[in-house]
């Protein structure tokens, strides 16, 4: 094992105590996701650092350790949902062939009513020219 094996283990380990009261299997899957993103969070911290040597640094591991907290605040907020990942994207509405008849026909009567309103102001503004009023 490597230090970064037993940082995020020991780490994963206090949480999981502190999870104690949750169903295993919903502990399961909020661990889960944890160390996912420990280690979305060190991929993301050694993007930044260049050049990265091969081996995880014990360092940048305590340090994206660190930002995250003491493992009980993490679990309470693990059971609140603060780190539940956004909905996903509602799937895109998908356009049928009677949605698209709908669609042109509503396109058609506004355009006649635009034109029909617009074909009534030029005769009367030609009706008040040519009658003087």
């Amino acid at each position: 094992m490597n230090t970064y094996d037993d940082l995020v283990n020991d780490y994963l380990r206090a949480v999981e105590q502190a999870l104690d009261g949750v169903p295993a299997s919903r502990r399961d899957e909020l661990l889960a996701d944890l160390s996912d993103h420990i280690a979305a969070k060190l991929a993301e911290t050694r993007a930044v650092a260049s050049p990265a040597p091969p081996e995880v640094a014990e360092a940048e591991v305590r340090s994206v350790l660190d930002l995250l907290g003491d493992p009980a605040d993490v679990a309470a907020d693990l059971e609140a949902g603060a780190f539940d990942p956004p909905p996903a994207d509602p799937p895109p509405i998908e356009i049928t062939a009677g949605r698209k008849v709908g669609a042109l026909i509503w396109v058609l009567i506004t355009a006649s009513t635009v034109s029909l309103l617009c074909v009534g102001v030029v005769l009367a503004a030609a009706f008040l020219f040519f009658t003087g009023r």
